[in-house]
């Protein structure tokens, strides 16, 4: 078995998440005497958020690699991101590494494209939503991509960032989601990506009537199918 890199702590509550949904995969696929082979580094939240809001690119990767290379230096054999977001980064990311990587928009899209939809609703952090990251890979498959008014942009963002990334949950914001989705799928959206790994903590495939694709679970079965492999 592989030993999983996880660099997380943006946010900590889906970070706990990936550590029992990985253990939780192991298991499953060699039993119960088993379990992952995980080394985990839990960042600051805020050194990753201040350096993003200052919108210092050079300022970000630097940090970054310094992370992934600590990651590295402490025995794990491939690495994954806890989060979505910081996918936005990853092309000029990973060259400057040097270890296997898994990306969470590689291992969802794969999903959506098995699918067989051909249009997706996509919720996240605004720069998940606005960005192109997830919408250039999705078209690259054939998928449309479809994303909330920006005034809903704004309060998915904010909601993420005030409650979930601290794992405060409330029935207010989750009628917020299932309000947005529901006009996602309206607009055409056979199914739903939570492309943020805190809102699987809110939003289930039972608050909603079209397929969601729950990035979190995705990641971590791709993990942990290259961890066996």
């Amino acid at each position: 078995m592989k030993t999983i890199g996880l660099i997380g702590g943006i946010g900590w509550a889906s970070t706990a998440e990936y550590y029992r949904l990985i253990n939780e995969s192991v298991g499953a696929r060699l039993g119960d005497a088993h379990s992952a082979k995980i080394i985990l580094l839990s960042l600051d939240q805020y050194d990753f958020t201040s350096r993003a809001a200052q919108d210092e690119r050079a300022a970000i990767l630097d940090f970054l690699v310094g992370e992934a290379a600590r990651l590295k230096a402490a025995g794990a054999d491939f690495f994954l991101f806890c989060a979505n977001g910081v996918h936005r980064f990853a092309d000029d990311l990973i060259p400057r590494i040097g270890m296997p990587f898994i990306s969470i928009v590689e291992a969802t899209a794969q999903r959506v494209q098995a699918s067989g939809l051909k249009a997706v609703g996509l919720l996240g952090v605004k720069q998940t939503m606005a960005g192109r990251f997830y919408h250039d890979r999705l078209e690259s498959c054939g998928v449309a991509t479809l994303t909330p008014a920006e005034r809903d942009q704004d309060l998915i963002h904010q909601i993420i960032y005030t409650e979930l990334v601290h794992n405060r949950l409330s029935d207010a914001s989750r009628a917020v989601f299932v309000r947005v989705i529901k006009e996602l799928e309206n607009a055409g959206a056979g199914g739903v990506i939570l492309g943020c790994t805190e809102i699987p903590l809110l939003i289930g495939q039972h608050d909603v009537d079209i397929p969601i694709f729950n990035t979190t679970e995705i990641h971590c079965e791709a993990a942990v199918e290259f961890a066996l492999r």
